[in-house]
């Protein structure tokens, strides 16, 4: 049986970066942005239909629901799967405890202004300021809400933030590995992979962007002025939201 934990982090932090050093460890995977997260709400919203209603077949039911993880992980080859997701909002948060009583949290962060900033230098909006708001109110905003509830709701957590990531990628991923109880691996941090679980790589194509690229030739850390790419009437109105 395969043990599931969880990857709750901001867009633009490092989560694809972070995936592809883990992925090296064959017996640890790391997902691309889950699908669970949505399957499993939308299942829930089913049992409120009348379709269900008119005839509540609730055991057959609960076979779906209490195989998911099972059954949509059948065929990954490992041991241990780190699913990334916004599991921490209230309502994901409470549907995934109904099927993992305790479960564990990667928070990865990375500063909301900077996480916005990297949005903006590789999309090039024309309007930044609606580009920005969308983000806030949807993307980036899920995933904060989701990591400050399970601050707040004192779940079982570790934080990695990502200039520690970048930095000192050895120390936080034997971190993680720690926190996970797994064994440590001898992780290449030069020549990277793309990341890809389950013979799949991203198709950034049917995005804005392509998002999930990383250098792969060595870990670094990008420097750039946030003020280059913001307006201070953004930076002044999304500059206290942090953890």
């Amino acid at each position: 049986m395969k043990k599931i934990f969880f990857l709750c982090s901001l867009p633009r932090a490092g989560n694809t970066l972070l995936g592809s050093l883990i992925n090296q460890n064959k017996n640890v995977k790391v997902s691309a942005n889950t699908i669970l997260t949505d399957v499993l709400y939308q299942l829930c919203l089913l049992q409120h239909k009348e379709i269900y209603l008119n005839f509540p077949d609730e055991k057959s039911f609960m076979n779906i629901f209490n195989n998911i993880f099972k059954n949509y992980y059948k065929d990954w080859d490992c041991n241990y799967i780190i699913d990334r997701g916004p599991w921490g909002t209230p309502v994901n948060l409470t549907i995934l405890k109904n099927l993992i009583k305790k479960p564990k949290f990667i928070i990865l962060y990375r500063p909301v202004l900077e996480c916005l900033t990297s949005f903006i230098k590789i999309e090039k909006p024309v309007n930044v300021k609606e580009r920005c708001d969308e983000l806030m109110n949807e993307t980036i905003g899920k995933s904060l809400l989701s990591i400050k509830n399970i601050i707040k709701e004192k779940e079982d957590y570790v934080i990695i933030n990502y200039s520690d990531l970048v930095n000192e990628p050895f120390n936080e991923i034997n971190k993680i590995y720690k926190f996970l109880n797994i064994e440590n691996f001898n992780h290449t941090f030069e020549n990277i992979d793309d990341f890809s679980v389950n013979n799949v790589k991203y198709n950034d194509s049917v995005l804005s962007a392509p998002l999930h690229k990383i250098r792969t030739n060595k870990i670094d850390f990008e420097k750039y002025n946030i003020q280059d790419y913001l307006t201070s009437n953004i930076i002044k109105q999304y500059s206290n939201l942090d953890i």
